[in-house]
């Protein structure tokens, strides 16, 4: 049933964007150390940490969607691009 395929891709699509925050999170967890390697360390993994998290927010943005489709779906209407 379409429905239940839907609800599947929508429940899929926000796990995907919580581990992929809980990933960032982690990344921005981890300690440097006080050398140049250290710091370049740092900088890079809040740059992954961030784009991470932009890859969560686009997650979140399919989740919605599916939602959206499901709704519309499931009053009989159709969503036409």
């Amino acid at each position: 049933m379409i429905t239940d395929e839907l609800a599947a891709s929508r429940d899929g699509w926000r796990q995907r964007a919580n581990e992929l925050r809980a990933l960032a999170n982690a990344a921005r967890r981890i300690d440097g150390w006080d050398s140049p390697a250290g710091r370049l360390l740092i900088e890079r993994l809040g740059s992954c940490a961030e784009a991470i998290g932009l890859l969560a927010d686009r997650a979140d943005d399919l989740s919605e969607a599916y939602d959206l489709h499901l709704q519309v779906v499931s009053v009989g209407g159709r969503i036409q691009l």
